[in-house]
């Protein structure tokens, strides 16, 4: 088998979007199209990019045969998206401060913190690389689930670190994969 180095990825590039508390824009079905206008970005990822991860517990089952593995049970699944935005502005700190009060001032904005609530909203995050290839995925139902140190810093800017959880919708999919350059 050949080697293909074109189809290797390398997403330099991209963006994250959400939108704001009780909208519902129109889940994106391709990796081109423009999103609907209700998705709003997040702005300034870190250098970081996105990690990806993905867990799921197996339960061994042996045989008493020769004591051997006769099967591996699939059992609890979890996929996440770990970022840093690194804006700061009114609609990320409705994020950060989920369930807080979040308002626009003379001079800024204020915040009156809560324990964070739960706040599952439909998340799109793109990948690029270059202007040939490119991923696009649409979590239907997500939310942050943990939120890292904020550091105030000299020797960088303040980022917020968030982790989103993607939970499965009607039909069982945690998350929508769109490609392209993909053959």
């Amino acid at each position: 088998m050949a080697v293909d180095i074109t189809a290797m990825r390398a997403y330099t590039d991209g963006s994250v979007f959400t939108h704001v508390v009780g909208a519902s824009p129109t889940a994106p079905t391709d990796a081109s199209t423009a999103l609907n206008v209700g998705f709003v970005e997040v702005g300034a990822i870190s250098e970081d990019g996105i990690t990806e991860s993905t867990s799921q517990d197996r339960t061994d089952v042996f045989i008493w045969q020769n004591n051997t593995l006769a099967r591996r049970i699939p059992g609890q699944f979890s996929k996440t998206f770990k970022f840093a935005a690194a804006e700061t502005k009114i609609f990320n700190l409705g994020i950060q401060y989920a369930g807080s009060s979040v308002t626009t001032t003379g001079e800024g904005a204020a915040v009156q913190e809560k324990a964070p609530s739960t706040d599952i909203r439909r998340w799109v995050l793109n990948g690029k690389d270059g202007s040939t290839k490119g991923i696009r995925l649409y979590l239907p139902l997500a939310e942050v689930t943990d939120r890292g140190d904020v550091v105030w810093q000299s020797g960088g800017v303040t980022v917020y670190d968030w982790t989103l959880t993607a939970y499965p919708d009607a039909s069982g999919v945690v998350a929508y994969r769109y490609y392209i350059g993909v053959s």
